[in-house]
């Protein structure tokens, strides 16, 4: 995601993306680094994490894939993204609330690879930033939420739980990315916690009329259930080649994707390409101008889902995990 980012926002110079994430002291570190470096990415949030009892091999994924260039099976390592959210010093005295001031971004964007406990970390942090933010700026800080895997599409949740028991309000998270599984497990996880009531077959009121054989009706009611309950605020639900569905509180939006046959080379990348190329182009949107109506807020979303489609469609058609020209994607929009 970050890569993807960084590449479509190549004309800003220096780079406005900055990952954050620990990686190990060991050769697969210094390859991360190189890699990145390389790739023009910014490394200055990158981390070797402190605490001698947890991890420190840096996360690597390996996976098969079948010449249809579909998943068949992997094997992954990600312990240590659970070890710390950021670097901290012993000088460290404001936390996350504080990087977040020191850095201020219009976005952050997070995968379900932090685990749970370090979501509603990071989630409390950018409601406190994002409230000081909205009461002397206008503006709200924006979260995006990649799930990742169906294990790990739920691990958001709890942040919300446990709110409710307390009594807190809580902001919902921005957008999320999910696929359809992914989806069904969030809304099924949701329902347990008693964050959205049973589910429903039907919705009369509301505006969620998207042909049947792009996805189930089930599954949009399902969004719509976690936006009416205040977890997400824009769900942009990945359907494959049938592209993206926007289900917001105004209702469900199909987002083809453009004409032309693709060579499909690589599935593994698309989802990350799409999420990193979409937050890029709306952070790109909203940088300078905070949008004053619905109708700008939904067309500077409608022309992100199409610069991350146009991103995953170029990782499709690549060997290689993001794929190429990302730089090329804003030009008809600037």
């Amino acid at each position: 995601m970050a890569e993807t980012a960084t590449r479509v926002l190549a004309s800003s110079a220096p780079s406005t993306v900055k990952l954050i994430s620990p990686h190990g002291d060991d050769d697969f570190g210094l390859l991360l680094r190189t890699g990145m470096q390389q790739a023009g990415m910014r490394t200055d949030g990158l981390f070797v994490p402190q605490d001698p009892g947890r991890a420190k091999r840096t996360a690597v994924c390996s996976l098969m894939l079948d010449d249809q260039g579909d998943l068949i099976s992997g094997v992954a390592d990600m312990d240590i993204g659970q070890t710390a959210l950021y670097p901290q010093t012993s000088a460290d005295t404001h936390g996350l609330p504080g990087l977040l001031t020191a850095e201020s971004p219009e976005i952050v964007v997070f995968d379900g690879n932090i685990g749970g406990a370090q979501a509603d970390e990071l989630l409390a942090a950018c409601e406190t930033y994002s409230a000081r933010t909205a009461e002397f700026q206008g503006r709200r800080l924006l979260t995006l939420f990649e799930p990742t895997s169906i294990s790990k599409s739920a691990i958001v949740l709890d942040h919300f739980s446990l709110a409710k028991r307390n009594g807190q309000p809580t902001q919902p998270i921005s957008f999320a990315t999910p696929n359809v599984v992914e989806l069904q497990q969030m809304h099924a996880a949701s329902t347990q916690l008693g964050l959205v009531p049973s589910p429903t077959i039907e919705c009369s009121s509301c505006n969620l009329s998207v042909d049947p054989s792009i996805v189930e009706p089930a599954a949009v009611l399902q969004a719509k259930a976690l936006v009416d309950a205040g977890i997400i605020s824009v769900i942009l639900l990945k359907v494959g080649r049938h592209g993206v569905i926007t289900i917001d509180a105004e209702g469900a939006r199909h987002h083809p994707v453009s004409a032309g046959k693709v060579h499909m080379v690589n599935t593994t990348g698309c989802g990350d390409s799409f999420a990193g190329a979409f937050a890029a182009t709306l952070s790109h949107f909203i940088k300078d101008q905070w949008p004053q109506s619905k109708a700008e807020w939904s067309e500077h979303i409608d022309t992100a889902v199409e610069v991350g489609q146009r991103a995953a469609r170029s990782t499709l058609a690549s060997t290689r995990a993001v794929g190429e020209n990302m730089h090329l994607l804003l030009n008809s929009h600037l």
